[in-house]
């Protein structure tokens, strides 16, 4: 009898030392993924944000080649993303040889969980009056004079931005549809490198002016006289004056710059896309040519800023890559001078259209 009560008690321990464990881990397990939310957040804001500017700057260089074939460019915006994080816990214990005399007989214990995300994607298109009315419109002289004073080339700034200024011009005709001529460019270029070579030595700088208007102030430097003397005649200054401030709109006498818009700015850079020889042949893109009717050379133009390149084959070691009509167009990741222009191009882009409203949501996948 008493022996008999002995083992009941032995029994009931045991389990109770079982149940204390099982409670131990599965508290540990519950208290660990107290941890997962931070966690989360940490690995996957990361994905999401890499994700995200990747195929924006996929998107861009897409709509590049787009133009550069006449094709109609299109943006679709990733609107909002919600991810829902569902975490499952089960454990088990099992007592082997309860009837046994050993209280010390071990326990095999069991614990186990999954942890599942369910995002949500909104897609919209980005479209409406408000955006194409600031896509088309010329970039403000404001935008202009923000880039320069935040360190960015002026050369690179003029040469993307500015389609003509008093009498020297830019390839205006770039700003649209590949013309089937020449444009006039090389005066304007070379104006472009002066600006730098002053910048660099801080005796020039672009601002604003209470009505909008760009203004060019230069800044006395016994070692550049020449130079900047240079630049002053040019543009129709005398060496004594300092300031010169550009009207936006083309006037018969009196200083003015026109700017282009973000599209034309779009255009000029799709400009420097190699295209394959037997797209021209097919005729599906346009071929400028010279004076003389031998084709004429973009690059020329555009290859001191930005330079796209094709081929068959997907190319290696890319910054940014994408098939259209079945060739890989990229710009390597080794050329920093295009990786740069195309950062300042989607900067432009951002500054001008601050304001667009995204009318429509195109698709919601839910990714459960």
């Amino acid at each position: 009898m008493i022996s008999n009560y002995v083992k009941f008690l032995r029994c009931t321990l045991r389990l109770q030392v079982s149940r204390t464990l099982i409670l131990v881990v599965g508290s540990s397990f519950i208290a660990g993924c107290g941890s997962v939310g931070p966690l989360s957040v940490e690995y996957q804001r990361t994905n999401y944000n890499t994700a995200i500017v990747r195929t924006n700057e996929e998107q861009l260089l897409l709509n590049l080649v787009r133009l550069r074939y006449r094709d109609t460019p299109f943006f679709l915006s990733v609107t909002n993303i919600t991810s829902r994080f569902n975490l499952n816990v089960n454990g088990s214990a099992k007592v082997p040889n309860l009837a046994g005399n050993d209280i010390d007989q071990s326990v095999s214990l069991a614990a186990g969980g999954s942890f599942t995300e369910s995002p949500t994607i909104v897609y919209s298109p980005v479209t409406g009056e408000q955006f194409i009315r600031d896509i088309l419109s010329p970039i403000p002289p404001g935008n202009i004079a923000l880039l320069a004073q935040s360190g960015w080339s002026i050369e690179r700034i003029m040469l993307l931005c500015v389609q003509a200024l008093n009498n020297l011009f830019n390839a205006p005709s770039a700003s649209g549809p590949t013309p089937g001529y020449a444009p006039q460019y090389q005066e304007f270029s070379q104006f472009a490198a002066m600006l730098r070579d002053l910048q660099r030595a801080r005796a020039i700088e672009i601002g604003t002016v209470e009505n909008g208007n760009a203004v060019l102030r230069f800044f006395p430097n016994a070692e550049l006289t020449e130079q900047i003397n240079q630049v002053k005649s040019i543009l129709g200054m005398s060496a004594e004056t300092n300031e010169l401030i550009t009207s936006q709109i083309r006037e018969y006498d009196g200083a003015w710059m026109r700017t282009r818009s973000p599209i034309g700015v779009m255009q000029f850079i799709a400009q420097s896309i190699e295209v394959p020889e037997e797209h021209y042949q097919s005729g599906i893109v346009t071929r400028t040519l010279n004076d003389d009717g031998t084709p004429f050379e973009w690059r020329d133009v555009t290859g001191g800023v930005v330079s796209i390149s094709s081929r068959k084959q997907e190319p290696d070691n890319a910054f940014l890559s994408v098939r259209y009509r079945d060739w890989w167009f990229y710009i390597p990741d080794s050329d920093l001078n295009s990786k740069t222009t195309f950062s300042m191009l989607s900067m432009l882009i951002a500054m001008q259209s601050g304001r667009i409203q995204n009318t429509a949501v195109i698709n919601t996948i839910s990714l459960d």
